[in-house]
């Protein structure tokens, strides 16, 4: 059986403390994950970074790597979803 590997956003709002990126990024790194995309910036909330992070794997991984986010300790919430635009262009073609 062929897992299919697409294309999945993940959102992070964790509180700004320093060293956090890192111990994200290893997260993946551990995993042997390639990011295509590593965006870090302020949120709508003061003092709380988001995350948004695209990679390319199957919806199983996803999961696994979005709860191994959540238990880290200055993460508040974690989120993901499948890109729709992705999703659109399998179909057109």
């Amino acid at each position: 059986m062929r897992t299919e590997h697409k294309e999945y956003t993940i959102t992070a709002y964790t509180e700004d403390y320093l060293g956090l990126i890192s111990r994200i990024n290893a997260i993946f790194s551990r995993r042997r994950i390639s990011m295509i995309t590593f965006n870090v910036g302020p949120s709508e909330t003061e003092c709380i970074k988001k995350f948004v992070i695209v990679i390319r794997e199957t919806e199983e991984s996803v999961q696994k790597i979005t709860r191994q986010m959540e238990k880290q300790v200055d993460v508040l919430e974690v989120h993901y979803h499948k890109n729709p635009h992705f999703t659109a262009m399998e179909y057109a073609s």
